[in-house]
């Protein structure tokens, strides 16, 4: 099973960054992006991607999740934070966002998660992540 790319998208402080470097030790292809603008970009160019959002340094909101989601049906989203519980963001853990994982990070669990995504999207007509 081929490993999908990895887009972190961390702004300069927070946990995406430690993300970022411990998906490369997981022999992932990653890139850091910095902004939200920039995600889109690299989802036209790279669509079959997993993508780890650190909420600690980037805004997002249940809309922008929602419209990624359309935009990108087949779009498998983690979040990282150092926080364990975000109450605006409830709605879309499960259903936008595959996972939310706390810092510091449980090898283990990316692990887990990464492999479940890299599971679905070699076969997106099976069972659900999780």
């Amino acid at each position: 099973m081929q490993k999908p790319g990895v887009l972190v998208v961390a702004g300069d402080k927070g946990p995406g960054r430690n993300v970022y470097s411990l998906v490369q030790e997981l022999d992932y292809a990653a890139t850091l992006i910095n902004s939200l603008n920039d995600l889109e970009n690299e989802l036209q160019k790279y669509p079959e991607v997993v993508v780890i959002l650190d909420l600690d340094s980037v805004q997002v909101n249940h809309q922008f999740l929602r419209n990624l989601r359309k935009a990108h049906p087949q779009l498998q989203m983690l979040g990282v934070s150092e926080l364990s519980y975000h109450p605006e963001l409830k709605e879309v853990i499960g259903s936008h966002l595959v996972a939310c994982l706390v810092e510091p990070l449980d090898v283990e669990e990316l692990c887990f998660w990464l492999k479940s995504i890299s599971e679905h999207l070699a076969n997106p007509d099976g069972e659900t992540i999780g």
